[in-house]
């Protein structure tokens, strides 16, 4: 007769066996071992990142460093999540980088259930617990809606495979925390492990180091709890030291996301397709605290994984005043919900008879049931791991590199947004250009990490009707090939890659754009007139403004037609140049002695400048960032967008990505918790091997498969209080009230201030003053002063001679206010700015529209006859 303990091992061993061979069926080898370029959402994007951090820095012993390729050049994986290409770096040469790509991006799918078992474990669940945790973790993986959120194969497969990492590595986290804690078996393990999940995913640190916080409901002694807590944290924080100190001190030089993108009614929140274990998992959570008292207490294990999902939860209503993606973080409380409902089933069974070959078929259940409601993954797996070679446009896309071909030193290739990207294999292709040409394109996968965000994808807007705007609080441009190409030109772009044919057709009736290679979808203009320099003496004397609220102003600054020539500079020093007259305007021009002759030599992390006159300031097309440091320059300071001026103090200057005091103490502090770690563990070695000394008083412990936490259980009366769930519970309360409190800022306060200031402008004839103020105070105010604005700057404008734009103001206006006092207004002003730029039909229907709806107005009145009367 086999015994109860090996049936159960082999039970185990069949479930999980099951599970993985369901995934590898997904999952086709056959694909993942072709040498080809993973495609497929964000993925292709993450592959040049691989690639530079195998090639340029793992080689120096870096996690991080300089990557030119991006957003006018950024940190790579300083606010990113280096495990992922460490696990691809040591497989790349075995198999190569492509597979070793390939296999890095798949693991964590495997990883997931094998850490949800490992967990249950931990966490003293007994036979069938452990297996049908592992079962639900296996149907979390297989939903589908909202690919974005992660966590699943099809978030996965859309480039989130760092998250999938992140959140196997906090539910196993959870289950060394449980155990660690319940056995009184030290900090130190938790500690290491919690230090690891911030290298998979910053998001699942958050979540794990929180739902760590259930402790505190249940403790008779509190202030030890915090402490055992808190030393788990502090191990935590400090083995992940080299990363996370980095990380936190440049933290404030990314660009955040301010705004929430949960809509509160989706059913995403709460698939319909995860209700079976949800609604298993809440039952069990009612039975544990129902039959509290009959059972001897509730089973903290299930209570674990409740607060683990509120906690999830939480951090997703707080998203926004995180300056973090709100809905990154409810899969956290989808799996933590699922895991629930494993757990349940596991109690339900533990004393059945059968229960192995029950567990095993509840499982085989669980995996039909993901297959069977399953759409999308088969193809979407065999559209990714065939590889970018495989797809229709590849040839053409091959192609187009090869024509683009060159280095780091050679100016930047622009390309256009659009939905034929897709058949090449990611809607995001352009961001692969660094990689398969060597040239540094504007738009990347890590649109946080660079300051320069927001210029990117206002150039976007204007290349492109259809462009993103993943940035919601945001106002970006229309389609608008004048001011698209004076920005390429400022940021040293010298070829745009068009697709549609509103973008090729207006490139091609232009004398400052070129053709210089069709290759169907993709036509490759010149954009003539640059400097294709990244260093430029300026022209005009640079203007200070104070550091406090750049952010807006640079933007400010960049989106002024035409591009101001005197650069703004952000310094709160009153030595740094003249400080800005008036915030609002574009800065006066100082010109500036014109003769300087400027050499640049450009590395992947230094730029070294030679200059025939130092003490003229120069504008670096690079994107700050406060690890850029200048030898032999006062700065670089930082300017708008977000670019770089320095002032030469010889002719010489080089300018160095540097290494930091973060990096410094950040490694000695990670160095320090490994050492502290295994002295411990050599301490309680010696220990274990001493004689036990009899104890005066036995504990009163209950079995841990009981779900008790019996660290905390003596023959000692409780406390009079229990004050620990406070922590947590205000922590929740914390979460969810921040999704009230915060609020994107609204631009507002100013607005009558700048209506004064562009009506005084208007009444002296300053119309280029009163355009600016009324462009400003537009986006600051409501009808109907916004709708009077905008006539304001219609009329500023045509007297400036600019008739396209004006015509711009108010046609927004008779789009956003069809009938309102105004109205007439706009439609004579629209007739007036359509003469004057050539558009005579379009004029005359304002002009007849005009005369058969306003006709009684003083702007009908002032209208000439109709042509043909």
């Amino acid at each position: 007769m086999v015994p109860p303990r090996t049936r159960e091992r082999l039970f185990d061993a069949l479930g999980l066996l099951s599970i993985l061979l369901v995934l590898l069926d997904y999952l086709r080898p056959g694909l993942l071992l072709l040498p080809t370029v993973a495609a497929g959402g964000d993925t292709p994007c993450h592959y040049p990142t691989f690639t530079w951090f195998h090639e340029h820095l793992l080689p120096q012993g870096r996690l991080h460093g300089w990557y030119p390729g991006a957003y006018l050049g950024h940190p790579l994986l300083l606010y990113y999540f280096p495990l992922p290409f460490l696990l691809m770096s040591a497989l790349a040469p075995f198999v190569g980088l492509p597979i070793a790509f390939k296999l890095g991006t798949a693991l964590p799918v495997f990883l997931l259930p094998l850490f949800s078992y490992a967990g249950f474990r931990l966490m003293g669940f007994r036979f069938p617990g452990p297996l049908l945790g592992a079962g639900a973790a296996a149907v979390f993986l297989f939903h589908e809606e909202n690919p974005i959120w992660g966590g699943t194969i099809a978030s996965t497969l859309t480039g989130e495979f760092s998250y999938t990492y992140g959140v196997g590595l906090g539910v196993l986290f959870l289950g060394v925390l449980y155990r660690s804690y319940t056995q009184d078996r030290g900090p130190v393990v938790p500690g290491l492990l919690l230090g690891l999940v911030p290298f998979a995913h910053g998001y699942a640190v958050l979540w794990a180091g929180l739902a760590s916080t259930y402790f505190l409901f249940a403790s008779r002694r509190p202030w030890k709890t915090v402490g055992f807590l808190g030393v788990v944290a502090v191990l935590g924080f400090s083995t992940a030291g080299v990363l996370l100190l980095p990380l936190l001190t440049d933290w404030g030089y990314t660009t955040p996301y301010a705004d929430p993108w949960i809509t509160v009614t989706t059913l995403g929140l709460v698939p319909a397709f995860l209700w079976p274990l949800f609604g298993v998992g809440l039952a069990g959570l009612g039975l544990t605290v129902a039959l509290a008292r009959r059972r001897g207490g509730v089973d903290h294990r299930l209570l674990f994984l409740g607060h683990a999902a509120l906690m999830g939860a939480g951090l997703a209503a707080a998203g926004p005043a995180l300056g973090v993606i709100d809905v990154r973080f409810v899969p956290f409380a989808q799996l933590a919900g699922c895991l629930l409902g494993g757990a349940t089933l596991g109690l339900a069974l533990e004393r059945v008879e059968g229960r192995g070959l029950a567990a095993l078929g509840l499982v085989l259940v669980g995996l039909l049931y993901g297959d069977d409601r399953s759409r999308v993954l088969r193809s979407w797996i065999d559209w990714n791991y065939s590889g970018l070679e495989a797809k229709e446009l590849w040839p053409a896309f091959r192609r187009l590199n090869d024509a683009l071909e060159g280095g780091l030193a050679d100016p930047r290739v622009a390309v256009e947004y659009n939905a034929l990207h897709e058949r090449a294999g990611s809607i995001r292709m352009y961001e692969t250009l660094p990689f398969f040409s060597g040239r540094s394109t504007l738009e990347g996968v890590y649109n946080q990490a660079s300051l320069t965000t927001h210029a990117v994808y206002y150039i976007a807007s204007e290349l492109g009707a259809t462009s993103p705007n993943p940035f919601r609080e945001i106002d970006y441009s229309r389609f608008d090939t004048d001011a698209a190409l004076d920005h390429l030109r400022f940021l040293n772009v010298s070829e745009v890659v068009a697709l549609s044919p509103q973008l090729s057709d207006a490139l091609a009736a232009r004398k400052d754009a070129r053709l210089e290679e069709r290759i169907p979808p993709y036509s490759l203009y010149r954009v003539e007139g640059g400097s294709d320099r990244y260093v430029v003496p300026l022209t005009a004397a640079p203007l200070r403004s104070p550091r406090r609220g750049w952010r807006e102003k640079a933007l400010r600054w960049f989106t002024r037609r035409p591009l101001p020539e005197a650069a703004l500079v952000f310094s709160d020093d009153a030595k740094v140049f003249s400080p800005e007259p008036d915030p609002w305007l574009a800065p006066p021009v100082t010109p500036l002695e014109p003769g300087v002759t400027v050499e640049e030599t450009l590395e992947a992390e230094a730029l070294t400048i030679r200059t025939s006159r130092p003490g003229h300031p120069l504008l670096v097309k690079m994107a700050w960032h406060p690890r850029w440091r200048a030898e032999g320059a006062a700065g670089p300071y930082l300017a708008a967008p977000a670019l770089m001026v320095i002032v030469p103090q010889q002719e010489t200057v080089v300018l160095r990505y540097a290494r930091t005091t973060g990096d410094r103490l950040g490694l000695a502090l990670t160095l320090t918790a490994l050492a502290g770690s295994l002295a411990w563990v050599g301490w309680r070695w010696r220990r274990s091997r001493r004689p036990p000394v009899p104890a005066a008083a036995p504990l009163r412990v209950v079995p841990p498969s009981c779900g008790s936490i019996p660290l905390e259980t003596s023959n000692l009366p409780p406390p009079p209080r229990r004050w620990g769930g406070l922590v947590p519970g205000a922590l929740l309360l914390l979460l969810v009230v921040a999704r009230f409190v915060h609020r994107t800022p609204v631009r507002g306060g100013e607005g009558p201030e700048l209506y004064e200031s562009a009506s005084r402008a208007y009444a002296e004839e300053r119309f280029g003053d009163a355009a600016e103020y009324a462009r400003h105070a537009i986006a600051r105010s409501q009808a109907p002063l916004r709708d009077e604005l905008l006539c304001l700057r219609g009329e500023s404008l045509l007297a400036l001679g600019r008739p396209a734009e004006a015509a711009e103001a108010f046609s927004t206006l008779l789009t956003e206010s069809p009938d309102t006092p105004y109205t007439a207004q706009a439609l004579f002003g629209r007739s007036r700015a359509r003469t004057a730029s050539g558009d005579v039909s379009g004029a005359e229907e304002d002009r007849r529209r005009l005369r058969g709806q306003y006709a009684q107005t003083p702007w009908a009145e002032r209208l000439g006859p109709l042509s043909g009367q």
